[in-house]
């Protein structure tokens, strides 16, 4: 287990993005702040990153190569929910805590999902683009009322409870699958379905709010886009790794489906020759549905504050890998004194 130093020294801490001032309000005292971008490659960010405390991940990739390099690493943490940069394996062998940041962008990539879901369904890209290119067809554009719609939800956690209250307004009816829930679990009013075809059968837009895991993984592909049909939509605000890439340009191609919203994608930003960037029936935004002005500096603040605490001698609440790493160091011996104190490190 790698050496937790509780204070009275200055910590390094790296991060691809600037933080927020909410962020270095926690910070400043005590550790010294490095952005990514100060470095000239990845080569000299990895012959450099040996130095660092902490890590605030945000989009950063932390693969075990990497993380066998930072030599000197305590803790990382994301600025949100997803833990897909991180090999939490390979940090939880290395005695690496790993945590994250849960709520603060839930209701913004709630509303970022339901305004996708409109602007899709009611085809106001294309209304949009013709107008601006002298086309005027008031009644070209003749689309489904929202109130008639079932949306189904791929993932109902926090974010898709919450969208299925806000559809709620609209008069939809919701759906979800969720493995790890319960039918009495979900939100009041949800239908439950045991299976992702079930899922995909049943609604007439989905949204995807499941992370992405191995069960996960191109769990979204040919079979339950053609069961999603001519008339429906699918919106993924979550990871692009749950949708299979090919299938869905194929499904938007050929009609398969009538449009889908998407804020994720295999490589980020979009390079120029994506396939999705050619097609109409599509609405792109930039990995963009989790940051609003309330949202970023919450995301941040809530990073720092769990590195202040690691720094402190404590242990965030979001740690996942905390009893794995502390049963590993134990049977390497190398457990200290006070790790089985109710505030171990």
């Amino acid at each position: 287990m790698r050496t937790r130093i509780t204070g009275g020294m200055t910590w390094n801490v790296l991060t691809p993005r600037p933080l927020q001032d909410a962020a270095h309000e926690v910070l400043d005292d005590f550790a010294e702040v490095t952005v990514t971008t100060e470095y000239a490659d990845e080569t000299a960010l990895d012959a450099d990153i040996d130095r660092f405390d902490a890590i605030i991940v945000k989009s950063l990739s932390l693969p075990r190569e990497r993380l066998e390099r930072a030599t000197n690493l305590k803790m990382v943490t994301q600025a949100g929910v997803g833990l897909d940069p991180v090999d939490v394996g390979a940090a939880t062998d290395l005695g690496i805590l790993v945590c994250n940041v849960r709520g603060a962008n839930t209701r913004a990539v709630a509303e970022h999902t339901l305004a996708m879901v409109l602007a899709v369904r009611k085809g106001l890209r294309t209304a949009d683009a013709d107008v601006r290119n002298g086309v005027w067809e008031k009644h070209g554009y003749l689309a489904p009322e929202l109130e008639a719609d079932t949306l189904g939800v791929f993932g109902c956690g926090d974010i898709g409870s919450l969208v299925t209250r806000l559809a709620g307004g609209f008069g939809m009816q919701p759906v979800a699958y969720d493995p790890y829930k319960s039918a009495e679990d979900l939100p009041e009013g949800v239908e439950s379905v045991d299976a992702v075809a079930d899922l995909f059968e049943a609604s007439d837009v989905v949204c995807v709010h499941a992370p992405l895991t191995d069960e996960t993984r191109g769990a979204v592909g040919e079979a339950e886009l053609r069961a999603l049909g001519e008339d429906g939509s699918l919106v993924n605000t979550a990871r692009a790794g749950v949708v299979v890439q090919d299938a869905l340009v194929t499904a938007l191609r050929s009609g398969w489906i009538h449009g889908a919203g998407i804020d994720v994608f295999t490589e980020e930003p979009v390079p120029e020759d994506d396939p999705l960037l050619e097609l109409e029936n599509v609405l792109l935004t930039p990995h963009s549905a989790g940051s609003t002005l309330k949202s970023v500096p919450a995301k941040d603040r809530g990073a720092a504050e769990n590195v202040r605490a690691v720094y402190e001698g404590r242990i965030p609440e979001t740690t996942v890998n905390l009893g794995e790493v502390a049963l590993r160091a134990a049977y390497r011996g190398e457990m200290p004194d006070h790790a089985h104190d109710p505030d171990p490190f």
